[in-house]
C-alpha cells in the first residue's frame, strides 16, 4: 500500500507521458496495474484489459498513425478518495514532433495501491474526421 494520493499518482501519469513513445510505455508500467481497465471510444474495437493490452494499444498508434511522441497539458484534477477526474489536452506527435492530433479530454480514473486500475476517457472538441468517423453534424 502506498500514501500517495491518486491525484498525485493521476497529474504523474499524464505528465510523464512522453515525449517519446518509450517514455510513455515506461510511465506505462510503473503507474498503470497489470490488470487494467482502459476504457474510450477509441478503445470499443480492441478492448484493453491489461497492462499488455495498453502497450500493444500505444505500439499500433505507432505503427498505425505515425505516433513517436505525446504531449499532455493537464487542466483540472480533482479527488474523491481512490478516484479522479481529470481534463487534459493531448497532442499526439510524429517523429519529428509535429502534431498529428490533438484532443481535448475529461477522464475518471481509480488508483488503488498507488497503481492506475481503471480509466474511462471522455473525448470533446476531437477531429473525427482523423478518426473516420465522418463530419460532426
Amino acid at each position: 500500500m502506498t500514501n500517495v494520493s491518486a491525484a498525485v499518482v493521476v497529474r504523474d501519469f499524464w505528465e510523464n507521458f512522453g515525449p517519446t513513445c518509450d517514455e510513455a510505455v515506461a510511465t506505462c508500467k510503473r503507474l498503470v496495474h497489470d490488470v487494467v481497465a482502459w476504457e474510450s471510444v477509441l478503445a470499443e474495437a480492441r478492448p484493453v484489459n491489461s497492462l499488455d493490452d495498453l502497450v500493444a494499444d500505444l505500439e499500433r498508434a505507432r505503427v498505425e498513425l505515425g505516433a513517436e511522441g505525446y504531449h499532455f497539458e493537464v487542466k483540472y484534477l480533482v479527488e474523491q478518495e481512490d478516484i479522479v477526474l481529470s481534463q487534459r489536452i493531448e497532442q499526439i506527435l510524429d517523429k519529428d514532433g509535429k502534431i498529428l492530433l490533438v484532443f481535448d479530454v475529461m477522464a475518471i480514473t481509480r488508483v488503488v495501491d498507488g497503481k492506475i486500475s481503471w480509466n474511462r476517457d471522455y473525448f470533446y472538441n476531437t477531429q473525427p474526421g482523423e478518426w473516420g468517423r465522418g463530419e460532426v453534424a
